[in-house]
């Protein structure tokens, strides 16, 4: 005797399974507005009693829209499970936050013990970061795999300009920056991140307030999601045995 579940209601049960996946999908992103400038505008009030308030009424909701419409993308891109955390600044209590943000960590607890993805505004900007904090329990792991793939992560680097190495300087104190973050820059830097208890490591990709995509949800989402994709390498460096091989990606002619 056929089983009926077998044979195609059992298909189109998938089928509109997915569809509705995706319907949700689409929900979740079409919720999140994007940022407007009166969002950086928080950033400007000086002090803690008015900026804080501010931020958690105007923006900490946004990313909060902003966390489940990236969750799965994220998950895909990164190639690991991960989970949302959105920063709340409980601990603080006098200097008011410069920047808040939306995490994406393997855990579902926390994120600072890990190595993670932010996606962060500002006062200026909105960047896509890879992030470790100086007590992070990846610290020592990321800073072996930055060593050991120095090199190849340095030719990365030349090809994608618009990464940012946010602890790595050079002679007049600023940011090193696609071809400027070369493997020796690397790996003197992880030297330091191994050596020394106060140092983090961000490596990320900066989008000024003026820049038209932040204004659109749905081009504000695609673009961290892009952004993590580039900044994948670094975020592997948090992985135990990460061995990284750049092939530059060919350009296909129109």
């Amino acid at each position: 005797m056929m089983n009926i579940s077998d044979g195609p209601v059992a298909a189109a049960t998938a089928d509109d399974h997915e569809k509705l996946r995706r319907l949700e999908q689409l929900d979740r992103e079409s919720a999140f507005p994007g940022f407007a400038q009166e969002d950086f505008e928080v950033f400007e009030s000086p002090e803690f009693e008015d900026r804080m308030p501010l931020l958690k009424t105007r923006i900490t909701p946004k990313l909060k829209l902003a966390a489940p419409a990236l969750i799965e993308r994220m998950t895909e891109t990164l190639g690991e499970p991960v989970f949302a955390h959105v920063a709340l600044h409980l601990r603080r209590s006098v200097n008011p936050a410069q920047e808040t943000w939306v995490a994406f960590a393997r855990s579902a607890r926390a994120y600072k013990p890990y190595v993670h993805i932010r996606a962060a505004i500002s006062a200026e900007k909105v960047r896509v970061l890879v992030f470790v904090e100086d007590y992070a329990d990846d610290k020592q792991l990321f800073a072996k795999n930055l060593a050991r793939n120095a090199n190849a992560l340095a030719r990365y680097c030349a090809h994608h300009p618009t990464i940012h190495a946010y602890d790595i300087l050079d002679v007049n104190g600023e940011e090193r920056y696609g071809r400027t973050v070369n493997s020796e820059s690397l790996k003197s830097f992880a030297d330091r991140l191994a050596r020394v208890k106060g140092q983090h490591a961000r490596f990320g990709i900066p989008f000024a307030k003026s820049h038209p995509v932040l204004a659109s949800g749905p081009e504000c989402l695609e673009t961290v999601i892009e952004a993590a994709r580039q900044l994948r390498p670094f975020y592997d460096c948090g992985k135990p045995g990460f061995v990284y091989k750049y092939s530059p990606e060919s350009i296909v002619a129109p």
